[in-house]
């Protein structure tokens, strides 16, 4: 497993493991990741970076400081 240098290298899909905000460590998919003052093809432009995994069944959480995540390679 590796750290991510930056959210913008943070890709769609990317299999990750997160610890949560009560401490426990889960495997997740990357769902969507918004990077701070980039808009979307919707016209949204984030105020902050930000994560939305899911986890196997389904859950999602968000992640808000991507040095949390740590990437599969």
């Amino acid at each position: 497993m590796h750290k991510y240098n930056s959210p913008n290298e943070i890709g769609i899909s990317d299999l990750v493991t997160y610890r949560d905000e009560t401490g426990y460590i889960s495997e997740y998919q990357v769902l969507i990741n918004y990077i701070k003052g980039e808009t979307d093809r919707k016209g949204y432009t984030p105020k902050s970076n930000r994560t939305i995994l899911v986890d196997m069944a389904g859950r999602r959480t968000t992640c808000h400081d991507y040095t949390k995540l740590d990437r599969h390679d």
